[in-house]
């Protein structure tokens, strides 16, 4: 039993400390959800800006630092673009520091970053599947056992 509270406390004692500063907890975006989204939407109300904004957020915890900093940059620049109403140029320094972010998070993990729809459909591009004939169907139903009557 003592072994087991042994193993346990040094167990307890090694984990990763985490504060509050550094999850960020209590910060004031936390506090005041509702008037930060407001300070978001009147910044860009573009939802195409905004999503990729999410997706760049995402991805900056995972990525190497020096993209990450590139990536926050372009965040913020991309951001001041859409509030003084050019959309397009918000929307291209955006895909720009969405692929900068990927790019670093590739290199951190060392496997590709991108999306598991991307992904998929790239998948489904390249397959082709067979749509089974009648008398292959046939030929199954008579390999059944007479006890497999479903």
């Amino acid at each position: 039993m003592t072994r087991l509270a042994l193993i346990a406390l040094l167990a307890g004692t090694t984990a990763l400390p985490v504060s509050a500063q550094q999850q960020q907890a209590g910060n004031a975006a936390s506090m005041d959800t509702e008037g930060t989204f407001q300070a978001l939407v009147e910044a860009c109300d573009d939802i195409d800006a905004m999503m990729l904004r999410a997706r760049i957020r995402l991805q900056l915890p995972r990525t190497t630092e020096e993209a990450a900093a590139k990536a926050q940059e372009m965040l913020d620049q991309g951001f001041a673009t859409c509030g003084s109403g050019d959309l397009e140029g918000a929307k291209a320094t955006l895909t720009e520091a969405l692929a900068i972010a990927e790019a670093g998070a590739t290199e951190v993990f060392g496997t590709d970053a991108a999306t598991e729809e991307e992904e998929t459909a790239a998948a489904e591009s390249t397959e082709t599947v067979a749509e089974p004939t009648a008398a292959a169907t046939e030929e199954a139903e008579e390999k059944k056992p007479w006890w497999k009557i479903w």
